[in-house]
């Protein structure tokens, strides 16, 4: 990921963590936070269109990785405002249904491009120059959204990709409301309470690198708790949702530079703490 494009993407984040945590309306969250997306996806498009790529391996990393980092945001959360604007008023089995209609659909879109969201989940490479290149030819049909025909910024299945993770992101959103709504909170104990006012109030991105990092040290039960245990127990702890950390991890992972920032910078200041309790003592 270049640099223009690493600011673009890292820009979103942090306008989508910072409206996650202060808006309570769910509509105008997802309202904003498509909007940003949106602009962020134009800014890349903008970008990229501009630009040459070195060879055939960069164009298809971006096609396939990159540009659906950006497409997934735009279509997850324009389906938790379709879904929260349809949603009926009142009536907690009618609103179960309701959520169960919207995973019923997520899912019969896994089950339409199975092949594909196998081809993805594997990380398979076999057919990339027919899928991630623009100008590529796939022998299926590839419906795609009025917005991405774009042939300078789009490949047969760049949006496809997009949008697998996007409803992967948006099933596991109504899953939770569904076992929120059968699962009503009891009373909380003053405990509870005094857990609710701590809070993570760094970016999403930040903690999940520190779950990793605890899981790569193995530092929870002799290192023998698995990442979704240790991500769980960070969201319980600091009273966040860290959503699809998988994604997040790989969005880390493939940066050629700063993988790991929080780190970087909490060792950074650690130390400064320290120096700075020598000079006081």
């Amino acid at each position: 990921m270049d640099k223009r494009t690493s600011s673009i993407y890292e820009t979103m984040l942090e306008s989508l963590e910072q409206i996650a945590m202060t808006s309570e309306n769910v509509l105008q969250r997802a309202e904003q936070s498509y909007k940003i997306a949106e602009h962020a996806l134009s800014q890349l498009k903008e970008h990229i269109i501009s630009c040459v790529f070195s060879d055939k391996q960069e164009e298809i990393n971006f096609f396939k990785r990159i540009k659906p980092m950006f497409l997934k945001e735009l279509l997850y959360h324009m389906e938790v405002f379709q879904v929260e604007a349809w949603k009926p008023p009142v009536g907690r089995d009618e609103q179960i249904a309701h959520y169960r209609l919207g995973a019923h659909r997520a899912d019969l879109y896994f089950k339409r491009y199975n092949e594909l969201y196998t081809y993805y989940r594997m990380g398979s490479s076999l057919h990339d120059e027919q899928y991630f290149l623009r100008g590529g030819r796939c022998d299926l049909i590839s419906p795609i959204s009025i917005s991405d025909t774009d042939s300078r910024f789009s490949t047969v299945y760049s949006f496809q990709f997009a949008k697998l993770q996007a409803y992967e992101q948006f099933s596991d959103y109504l899953h939770r409301c569904v076992y929120n709504l059968e699962h009503p909170g009891a009373p909380m104990s003053e405990a509870d309470k005094e857990r609710q006012t701590i809070r993570w109030t760094d970016s999403k991105s930040a903690l999940i690198e520190l779950g990793y990092g605890i899981y790569a040290k193995g530092s929870i039960n002799y290192g023998k708790a698995d990442i979704k245990q240790i991500m769980t127990s960070l969201e319980i702890a600091f009273n966040t949702s860290l959503g699809n950390f998988y994604r997040t991890f790989q969005n880390l992972r493939i940066r050629k530079k700063n993988r790991t920032p929080y780190w970087d910078s909490a060792r950074e200041d650690l130390i400064k703490n320290m120096d700075n309790a020598d000079l006081d003592s």
